[in-house]
């Protein structure tokens, strides 16, 4: 009969019918290390990051002497975020006979890549760039999802911040270039009725395409606000 059992637990180990393995008296740290790595990309594909990716330990896990019984081990992780620019904290429940007998804690470091445009040089404030101050490059980022891939997303706009030679970037650090000064004349558009009336006024501000500012009715002498279409024309809002 004890033969009969021992064969069971062998062919549920060789065909991963059960997570449950027969102790003998010792669970190695590779066990547990492989154990936490399946687990962990188990739990990246669940949460849809299937980005190129390195796993690793900070340190290499000691031995666990365990009394005879059935061993089962759980990896717990946070059940938040997934750091990938620090340590992620992972325990290894591990039990026996069902009952729990020990934790083991550790710290994984999980790298992800994925591709971006990389700063070829510094990027100042309200300098165009174009597509040729960029290249694109496999990184490791930081769990961010909005890095930019293609330069021509970004040609023509400015930096609003300093970038560093080196640097991914997302469109958030930039805007567009400041196209209207004060005083600049301009052709302002209302829409009635579907017609478009247009007048001729002054910019009061400065502004980008897409901003609103404040313009004057050169006839009316009206002060009016308005959304800068391009360098020479506004629409009132």
């Amino acid at each position: 009969m004890k033969k009969i059992f021992y064969a069971l637990i062998i062919l549920a180990t060789l065909f991963n019918l059960s997570s449950a393995v027969h102790a003998k008296q010792i669970l190695s740290g590779a066990q547990i290390e492989q154990m936490a790595l399946a687990e962990i990309e188990n739990i990246l594909d669940e949460r849809g990051e299937f980005r190129r990716r390195e796993i690793t330990l900070r340190r290499s896990l000691t031995n666990v002497p365990l009394p005879e019984g059935i061993i089962d081990v759980k990896i717990l992780m946070p059940s938040t975020s997934i750091s990938y620019s620090v340590g992620t904290p992972v325990k290894a429940r591990i039990f026996v006979n069902d009952k729990p007998f020990r934790d083991v804690n550790f710290v994984v470091s999980i790298k992800v890549f994925d591709l971006a445009i990389i700063a070829t040089h510094d990027l100042r404030i309200e300098v165009p760039v174009s597509e040729s101050d960029f290249r694109v490059e496999e990184i490791a980022v930081d769990g961010r999802t909005d890095y930019l891939k293609d330069p021509a997303e970004v040609a023509g706009l400015v930096p609003h911040r300093f970038i560093r030679a080196g640097s991914p970037v997302t469109i958030d650090y930039f805007q567009q270039p400041v196209v209207m000064e004060s005083g600049n004349i301009v052709r302002i558009v209302f829409k009635q009725k579907g017609v478009n009336v247009s007048a001729k006024g002054i910019a009061m501000t400065r502004g980008r395409i897409g901003q609103i500012i404040k313009v004057r009715n050169e006839a009316s002498q009206k002060i009016l606000s308005a959304r800068i279409i391009d360098s020479q024309t506004v629409e009132v809002v």
